[in-house]
């Protein structure tokens, strides 16, 4: 759950508004090793927004439609009133169990969930560090606030207290 918790919190820094409709496009152009050309872009989106919840659609996209392989795409549902961020959809699949039998025919691991959710972390932490951002202002409020923002994601994670001033 710890992880859910800082996927929220990583999602806003990335997307501060979460309006309907609002896009943030991520390029990772010159930060890949030499030689390569990578011309995709993370791409994250509110494509629904309530009041107490908002779905968040993060994809990567790239100006090919004929890619040899299927690019990842996430639905996450985030719970503004919990302040927690669920996938709730990873490549075109929904209703996933929280834990699955062993075997079991769509040979999903025992704790698929979490795993889905171990990989939106990763993501987002790439796109926080390694990324360009299509917007400058943004940009600079990231860099500036990323520090604040990853000693609170840690503790978070490892539910250590942070000492108030």
């Amino acid at each position: 759950m710890a992880v859910c918790d800082a996927n929220y919190i990583r999602i806003l820094q990335l997307l501060p508004k979460l309006n309907l409709g609002v896009r943030r496009e991520i390029s990772f152009a010159g930060r890949l090793p030499s030689g390569y050309v990578d011309d995709s872009a993370t791409v994250i989106e509110v494509i629904e927004k309530f009041k107490y919840t908002s779905t968040v659609r993060i994809a990567q996209e790239n100006e090919y439609s004929w890619s040899l392989y299927k690019t990842p795409e996430m639905l996450i549902r985030m719970y503004h009133d919990a302040k927690t961020a669920e996938v709730i959809s990873y490549q075109q699949v929904r209703y996933l169990k929280a834990k699955y039998e062993l075997p079991n025919k769509n040979m999903y691991q025992a704790d698929e969930k979490e795993q889905i959710n171990f990989l939106l972390s990763e993501w987002l932490c790439f796109c926080r560090q390694e990324g360009l951002c299509s917007s400058s202002a943004l940009a600079e409020k990231l860099s500036a606030k990323s520090a604040a923002w990853s000693k609170l994601i840690e503790a978070i994670i490892w539910r250590v207290k942070i000492p108030v001033k």
